[in-house]
């Protein structure tokens, strides 16, 4: 999994990447760890730009009744008819979807999310564009198509049974779209939340350090390596000290607002 930010940027909004010790560094991956893990739990994908090969649909549709599908309708489930359910829209889990690499799309309706011998083969593939064609509503400063929402449209219904959709797609923000130097995608709220988000953390521990440890003896780091650097992390000390792994700030969920796949929570 490819990492949001750079630890070299946490430290130095902590102000420590002149000198930093190699507790302070130990404590700073962590906290970069932990809160890039809240960034993508909260936006419910990973941002970086990446190739994915999932199946789909994730929930067996097919299981609670033909011809009804569950949504979401404010704060309750509501089973309704599928004629009335988006099921000619899949939404995927990665966004934004970009166009090149070309989608490979397959429909297989014993394909057992690829666990069957010779499932998803190549009599299986459809075309975009005929059977299928994403939502393009903008355009990447290399000149390709992009699917901001993530929602593929079909010709027809998609399948209600759990795995029987082979995707490989591309999707995410590149590197210089997440820190805010693409002259036309800008991503870069997402990099400076995980970075605020991990230096809360960093600060969090060193102040719960201080309160709960004789001094600074007792560090939560019980092992490092030099040469390509690694370090290991009390696991129960570490939990102490960190508190919950999962909780963003309310300016945290600002910054994400437009940014959250919004139609994989209502399982569009």
């Amino acid at each position: 999994m490819n990492h949001i930010a750079d630890i070299s940027e946490v430290l130095l909004e902590l102000g420590l990447s002149s000198s930093v010790t190699d507790e302070e560094r130990a404590i700073a991956l962590v906290s970069l760890s932990k809160a890039e893990g809240a960034i993508r739990r909260h936006l419910r994908y990973d941002p970086t730009l990446d190739e994915r090969i999932e199946y789909y649909p994730q929930q067996d549709f097919g299981s609670i009744g033909r011809g009804v599908i569950w949504e979401s309708e404010g704060d309750q489930a509501i089973l309704k008819n599928i004629v009335e359910a988006s099921s000619s829209n899949l939404q995927l889990r990665h966004i934004p979807i970009r166009s090149s690499p070309a989608i490979d799309l397959r429909i297989d309706y014993d394909g057992r999310s690829g666990t069957k011998s010779g499932a998803f083969d190549s009599t299986t593939i459809k075309v975009e564009g005929t059977d299928f064609w994403p939502n393009y509503d903008a355009v990447d400063s290399s000149g390709y198509r992009i699917c901001k929402d993530g929602i593929l449209k079909s010709m027809g219904l998609w399948p209600d049974t759990a795995g029987t959709v082979r995707i490989v797609y591309t999707g995410g923000y590149s590197s210089a779209e997440l820190h805010g130097q693409d002259s036309v995608l800008d991503a870069s709220s997402i990099v400076e939340a995980v970075i605020d988000e991990a230096v809360r953390r960093f600060k969090k521990v060193w102040v719960n350090k201080k309160q709960t440890l004789a001094g600074f003896t007792a560090g939560p780091m019980i092992r490092e390596d030099l040469g390509d650097y690694s370090y290991t992390i009390d696991a129960s000390l570490a939990a102490k000290l960190f508190g919950s792994s999962w909780e963003v700030s309310a300016e945290t969920v600002s910054k994400l607002e437009q940014f959250v796949n919004y139609g994989c929570l209502l399982g569009v």
